[in-house]
């Protein structure tokens, strides 16, 4: 999380996991990969504007880490969320991995 003193609340967590491209990055991060902006504009064919706007929204609430490597911003999962969102999100992950299987995309499509 951003600071010691954030502590990550439901609502603002279902908030942020309630807009599909917000989903869908959750979903590719997920697994521990840092990914970049760039790549994630790639697999989700979005604007880079639009990806920065939404890995913002979710670095804010606590899920998302941030690291500065040189001119390249690499994001990931945070790794110090708290218990109960763990749950929610490997619940959720799992989820959708189910729902994708068989699909030839993976990402939500709502």
């Amino acid at each position: 999380m951003s600071t010691d003193s954030f502590v990550m609340q439901p609502l603002g967590l279902f908030k942020a996991l309630s807009d599909p491209t917000r989903l869908n990055i959750f979903y590719i991060l997920y697994k521990k990969e840092a990914r970049c902006v760039g790549e994630l504009v790639d697999m989700l064919d979005q604007p880079q504007p639009t990806i920065s706007r939404h890995l913002n929204h979710l670095k804010k609430i606590g899920l998302l880490n941030a690291v500065r490597d040189g001119t390249w911003m690499w994001y990931e999962v945070a790794n110090d969320l708290p218990q109960w969102s763990q749950v929610i999100l490997e619940s959720t992950h799992e989820t959708m991995v189910k729902q994708a299987e068989g699909k030839k995309a993976p990402l939500v499509n709502l």
